[in-house]
């Protein structure tokens, strides 16, 4: 707007001199040039300013756009921190609670683990006051049965003795010629062998003695009948509920019967102890069967007997080791059930 003032006084102050030195038709050439530069200057004002306005209306728009997103983002950017900071307070709580519930179970692994060696301490402690017993119990048996095997060599050198005796005197009184008293038949078993008779005298001094002696001596033959009656005898007796009796039976029947009445009478014996209550007596003549005859059909039906005798002795533990050792060693047993059963109620 400023150059159209300043166009027009240039055109006039120069106007005087044009008007000497150029022609009319220069002049209004000159006019015409001067119109229409201005119009151009005019036009050229009119859509440089339009289009500025434009481009400035259009960057007002993209500013308030932009100033709008970065509203939006400042937005975001506060909420995005604020869940940040909601994660970190989150995520140290969790860490504390892993912290004290680690710090937890430790204690309690390491009271339990303290715990299960305190057991396994007493356990130890257990198994090795109950081996010390069960070797106790073991030597125990063994000076038992060698004094039972002292008493019966004893018993059998005085009956060796007696025998010897009354042979000396025989031979002494057919010596002599005096009379060989008669052999009652109440002393037939202390006869070991038939008395050999040497002297100087008639034969038929002694004669009568030696039959006598041969008559009341029992055949070979017979003795399985008489063992036979014994072992009936000794089960009557039992039956009747006289323990001590059959007890006594059982064991002559255990001296001199063979192998398997041998188990069966010591089995016996064991149990007319049981019936006496005497067991630990009784423990002694089962475990006999169980050392001599572990392969016998009576071995496990010893050792459950022997089981039940230590219950009744209030030896709770070593009634288990039997029960285990009898499921072990006889496992296909009826009494290794029996014994399943009492470890149960145990």
């Amino acid at each position: 707007m400023k150059k159209i003032p300043f166009t027009v006084l240039c055109a006039f102050i120069v106007s005087p001199l044009l008007v000497q030195c150029a022609s009319q038709d220069d002049l209004n050439q000159i006019h015409y040039q001067l119109r229409m530069l201005n119009k151009k200057v005019t036009d050229l004002e009119s859509s440089t300013i339009d289009e500025l306005q434009k481009r400035q209306a259009n960057s007002v728009n993209q500013i308030d756009r932009l100033q709008q997103d970065l509203l939006e983002l400042r937005s975001g950017l506060e909420e995005t921190g604020h869940l940040n900071r909601r994660l970190n307070e989150q995520s140290k709580e969790l860490e504390t609670a892993f912290r004290n519930y680690t710090r937890q179970e430790e204690e309690k692994r390491l009271t339990e683990m303290q715990r299960l060696e305190q057991e396994i301490s007493q356990k130890d402690s257990q198994l090795e006051t109950l081996a010390e017993q069960l070797k106790a119990q073991q030597e125990n048996l063994q000076a038992i049965q060698q004094a039972r095997v002292e008493e019966a060599k004893r018993k059998a050198a005085a009956a060796a003795k007696a025998a010897e005796e009354a042979r000396r005197r025989a031979t002494a009184a057919s010596t002599s010629g005096g009379s060989i008293p008669a052999i009652r038949a109440d002393k037939v078993k202390k006869v070991l062998a038939p008395i050999a008779v040497t002297t100087t005298a008639p034969t038929t001094v002694a004669e009568p003695p030696v039959r006598q002696a041969e008559a009341a001596t029992p055949a070979p033959t017979s003795t399985p009948t008489a063992s036979a009656g014994d072992a009936a005898r000794a089960k009557s007796l039992f039956e009747q509920g006289k323990y001590r009796d059959a007890y006594n039976v059982f064991e002559q029947l255990a001296q001199s019967a063979n192998t398997v009445e041998t188990v069966e009478a010591r089995y016996m014996m064991g149990e007319c102890l049981f019936a006496l209550k005497e067991f630990d007596q009784a423990i002694l003549d089962y475990q006999t069967i169980i050392t001599n005859y572990p392969s016998s059909a009576k071995a496990p039906t010893a050792m459950f007997r022997q089981a039940l005798a230590f219950e009744r002795l209030n030896d709770q533990d070593t009634a288990k080791i039997l029960y285990k050792k009898l499921i072990a060693s006889y496992k296909d047993s009826p009494e290794a059930s029996q014994a399943q059963e009492k470890l149960a109620s145990m």
